[in-house]
């Protein structure tokens, strides 16, 4: 004989009164019963008659439910993707660094052949039109 008091024993006698005993649609809870086994009873028997279920069956179910596991495993899975933004920041970072220290280079280089070209200008300017004139036919 069940020594709980009736009260905490409520029975839910369909989809929606289950569904709003819970806080979740319709829906979900048939999917909860396809694929999680959630508590439900069908007096008939048959796959597609009524349905009822008792409301301590259903907290029991909930408290042990697979949503705590995936509360879980998304924090891990959060955790998990803050450790790859972080890594993903600090690379572009060095990214950014190394860029700008190639730029600077090319600059230093870039400013070194000018000069150079420069001097090979006034020196051929220097040296008159008659050296030009070789050193551009050979």
């Amino acid at each position: 004989m069940n020594t709980e008091p009736i009260s905490a024993r409520r029975v839910l006698h369909s989809w929606k009164e289950i569904s709003n005993y819970t806080g979740r649609g319709v829906r979900t809870i048939q999917r909860y019963e396809a694929q999680l086994g959630f508590p439900i009873h069908r007096p008939a028997g048959s796959p597609r008659s009524a349905v009822l279920a008792f409301s301590d069956e259903v907290d029991s179910w909930l408290n042990r439910s697979p949503v705590r596991v995936t509360e879980t495993a998304n924090a891990v899975f959060i955790d998990s993707l803050y450790c790859k933004a972080r890594i993903g920041k600090e690379r572009a970072e060095s990214m950014r660094r190394r860029m700008e220290d190639t730029t600077q280079l090319l600059t230093k280089l870039n400013n070194s052949m000018l000069r150079a070209m420069e001097a090979r200008s006034r020196c051929l300017t220097a040296l008159g039109p008659k050296v030009r004139s070789v050193s551009t036919t050979s």
